[in-house]
Order: C-alpha cells, then sequence, then structure tokens
C-alpha cells in the first residue's frame, strides 16, 4: 500500500509540476490555487505512506530510497508553507521538478534496506536522521531561492526585463528568504554534527575515519559558517550569497548520497 501511495504522490508532484511551470508563462489565480491542491493532495498521500512504513520498520529510515522518498517530502512542506505564508506560487515550479526528481530516483532504486547493525541500533539515530534531513530540506529550498535570484539579478544588471523579471519575487524579498532557510539549515547542520559525534562515542565499535562523507559535511558546514558570519559581520548579500549557498547545499547532498550504499541499500555512519 505505501508503494501505491507514493506512487500516487508523484503523479500528483509531477502534475504540480507542469501547473507550476505554467505559472511562469502565464501568472493565473487558478494555476495557483490548482498546484496547492495538487502539492498537498500528494503530501497527504505521501505522509501516509511514510507513517506506514516508518511503523513497519520501528520508526528508522534504513535505506536510501526511504531518505529520498522523506527528502522529497520535507521538501514539498516546506514549500507549500512558505507559498501559503507569502503567497509566492513561482518558487514551485524552481522546487517540484526537484522533488520529484529525487523521489523518482529514489522509487527507482532497486533492493530492500540493509538489517542495520547493532551498534548502531540506538535511540540517537533517529534524530540525528531526523535533524540532517530537515537541515538538507532547509538548504535545498534556499538553493532554489538562490536560483531564482541569480536569474532575477541577471535581469536587471542587463536591463533585459524578459518574462521572468514579471514573474519572480523582488531580489530584496529572495535575499531575506534565503539568509532564513540558512540560518535554519546551519542550525540543524550543526545539531547533526554534535548528534553524530555523540552517537559515534557512544556506539561501541564506531569511530571517526573521516571518509568522503564525513569530510563533505564538515566542509559544508564550513561553507555555510562562513556565510552566516559574513552576512552578520561584513554584510553579505546579493549574488555571491547565492552562489555560496547552491555550493553548500551540494556539499550537503554529496554527504547524503554517501551515507548509502546505493547497490545494496544499506546506511553509512554519521
Amino acid at each position: 500500500m505505501s508503494h501505491l501511495l507514493v506512487s500516487l504522490a508523484c503523479h500528483a508532484y509531477g502534475l504540480a509540476a507542469l501547473v507550476y511551470l505554467a505559472f511562469l508563462v502565464r501568472q493565473s489565480q487558478v494555476l495557483a490555487i490548482t498546484g496547492r491542491v495538487l502539492v498537498g493532495t500528494g503530501l497527504l498521500m505521501h505522509c501516509v505512506a511514510l507513517i506506514e512504513l516508518l511503523g513497519a520498520q520501528g520508526g528508522r529510515l534504513v535505506g536510501p530510497a526511504q531518505g529520498m522518498s522523506t527528502f522529497a517530502f520535507l521538501l514539498l512542506a516546506l514549500f507549500l508553507a512558505l507559498d501559503v505564508r507569502y503567497r509566492k506560487p513561482v518558487i514551485g515550479a524552481f522546487l517540484t521538478p526537484l522533488a520529484v526528481a529525487v523521489l523518482l530516483v529514489g522509487m527507482l532504486l532497486h533492493g530492500g534496506p540493509a538489517p542495520l547493525p547493532a551498534a548502531v541500533r540506538q535511540p540517537l539515530l533517529p534524530v540525528h536522521v531526523s535533524i540532517a534531513l530537515l537541515g538538507m530540506t532547509a538548504f535545498g529550498v534556499a538553493a532554489g531561492v538562490g536560483v531564482m535570484y541569480l536569474l532575477m539579478e541577471r535581469q536587471v544588471k542587463t536591463k533585459h526585463f524578459g518574462l521572468l523579471f514579471a514573474r519572480l519575487p523582488s531580489l530584496e524579498f529572495l535575499d531575506t528568504l534565503n539568509r532564513r532557510l540558512v540560518v535554519w539549515g546551519f542550525i540543524a547542520l550543526s545539531l547533526t554534527l554534535a548528534t553524530g559525534a555523540l552517537f559515534v562515542t557512544t556506539a561501541p565499535g564506531i569511530a571517526w575515519n573521516f571518509d568522503g562523507k564525513q569530510l563533505a559535511t564538515f566542509v559544508a558546514w564550513g561553507v555555510f559558517a562562513a556565510l552566516v558570519n559574513a552576512r552578520i559581520f561584513a554584510g553579505w548579500r546579493g549574488r555571491r550569497v547565492a552562489l555560496l549557498t547552491m555550493a553548500g547545499f551540494c556539499l550537503v547532498l554529496v554527504s547524503f548520497l554517501s551515507s548509502y550504499d546505493l547497490s545494496a541499500a544499506g546506511p553509512g555512519m554519521p
């Protein structure tokens, strides 16, 4: 049943992506409402599927397909919350296709979740994974906002005021939204590192090995730490902030994908 619900949710998200892309061409309140209804319907089915799946697995996400499915769910849930809050449906044209792509990749992965080693079956693991996914979601939306900022800035700088100029939010709004998302994502990433360190020190037989995942996570934390400090103390904003946000999200994404053996669908260590 959970697979069927996720499949139906994916179809709803795909239709929503088409609607939001159409919104880029022709602004219409009908399209905006239709997109929200489709995303909301998909989220409802997706939520039921995830609850059923977590119940069957003792509340643990133990495979790449489930991790990607949860990331897609959180990404669209955050987008819908922002759309309802700020009434900016055009953001959906940049986020719904990303969520659909992530969900499709997760659905196409073969193999079931591998059993967790006894050493890592600790109550702290679901907390660590949940915080990491929330942080990655905030960074994912911030990266999408960064793309929008770069497109809008190019229109302004070249003074070629095309279709996007009339559709996208203002540069000030995009920069402010990026700042808020990056701050929340940075807090979540910091907590992810803290819980990961605690996990390693309390789990027998587990140690830091500074593999690709850990290295990407530390570098991403450094990028976002520098970005947050530059915003606060040096007044950074605009293009370089958008570019650094996108680079940091790519590092977080590499860390996430490195957490799993995609051929065996088994989890890696923090």
